[in-house]
């Protein structure tokens, strides 16, 4: 299993050193940039966008060795990306994105981009996307996979057709033709540490009952983490498994499974969740029902709110992913292959971090710090 945990103390230095860096030295506050005409849909996020999500400097776990020294051969690149639904993670993404964009705006170079997604996460919506950017004149078309038995001939539909694709973000489809992958590759890997680590303090406090939230059906990184959970869980004989049940990606659907939950299972010890919403619902729920530091929760990534919750106890541990990397590398690797140079990996696999309450504070300054 390849893991890339970042040092907390890595962190801590980065987080007295930074002051707005990218990787190159370039502007990544996730502003408007003059060089990027991009194309954004001006929607609501899955959980209404709440603006205290939104990431202030997600460059600070940024890979300070990745090779930026790549000089392109073209004035102008023309990117189309697509990923899953609107949401705040994938706002922390295009923030790399956006730093990859300054830098080469530094070295001469324009990248326009276009950044696309549904409101609600709608596989037929970004397979019909692809189909509508193929022929439109882009140099290569970037995904995030949303489900792999429909994204996958549709992807291989554009390469068919001459359009060069990359993928990024949370899923890979090796088989496809894709030119390369930059993401999280052990979405499997992050599940089963949630749920160890979970299942342990559940052991060691006597608790036996613990539920899932399992996220958007088909989403590849929403499925490989659930397995995980299942997989893990039977490690623990003396845990029963009460229930399983779809949040869609949305804080409000969270919460109110949740609160039947703390209705239906006053015994309930422990609840793991496999997205960046669900967390938050969760240890809302729990918390509005008095129950905060009872029940353990584990979840998925760098929500302001679901640090907080870290922060207090409410929420037991959280697995963090690179996001700006996965944005940042997305577009270097997409300019050198557009190039007909090859990607500097086949699979750049960003990593992630598992976070407890004494770390919480360490990525609200290094994440949200202004």
């Amino acid at each position: 299993m390849k893991r890339k945990l970042v040092s907390l103390l890595l962190v801590g230095a980065m987080v007295l050193a930074m002051a707005g860096c990218s990787n190159s030295g370039g502007s990544s506050d996730g502003g408007d940039d003059a060089a990027s005409t991009e194309t954004k849909t001006e929607e609501p996020a899955a959980d209404e966008g709440n603006t205290a999500t939104e990431t202030a400097d997600t460059s600070g776990l940024a890979d300070k060795d990745y090779d930026t020294s790549y000089q392109p051969k073209k004035d102008t690149y023309k990117i189309y990306c697509t990923y899953k639904l609107v949401h705040d993670w994938y706002d922390a993404i295009e923030v790399g994105v956006k730093g990859a964009v300054e830098d080469m705006k530094a070295k001469g170079i324009t990248i326009d981009y276009e950044w696309y997604a549904p409101v609600g996460a709608d596989a037929n919506d970004q397979v019909n996307s692809i189909e509508t950017a193929v022929g439109q004149g882009y140099d290569m078309i970037l995904v995030d996979v949303n489900q792999e038995s429909l994204t996958e001939p549709a992807v291989k539909t554009a390469i068919d057709n001459g359009v060069k694709v990359g993928l990024f973000a949370s899923a890979d489809l090796p088989d496809s033709g894709r030119s390369f992958f930059v993401g999280n590759n052990d979405n499997y890997g992050d599940g089963a540490s949630i749920a160890e680590a979970v299942c342990e303090k559940m052991k060691e406090d006597g608790k036996k009952q613990i539920a899932f939230l399992s996220g958007t059906i088909g989403a590849t990184s929403h499925e490989d983490r659930l397995k995980a959970f299942y997989d893990t869980v039977k490690k623990y004989p003396e845990i029963e498994v009460v229930d399983d049940q779809r949040d869609d990606d949305m804080v409000e659907n969270a919460i109110s499974i949740t609160e039947a939950w703390m209705q239906a299972y006053p015994d309930l010890g422990g609840i793991l969740c496999n997205n960046m919403s669900n967390p938050v619902g969760a240890c809302q729920a729990v918390a509005d029902a008095g129950k905060a530091g009872q029940v353990v929760i584990g979840g998925m990534d760098h929500d302001l709110r679901t640090l907080n919750y870290l922060a207090d106890g409410t929420l037991y541990v959280a697995c963090i992913q690179n996001c700006y990397d996965m944005g940042y590398k997305a577009i270097y690797e997409a300019v050198r292959v557009i190039d007909g140079e090859a990607p500097t990996e086949d699979v750049t696999d960003v990593g992630s971090s598992l976070a407890f309450k004494d770390d919480a504070q360490t990525y609200i300054d290094l994440l949200f710090s202004k």
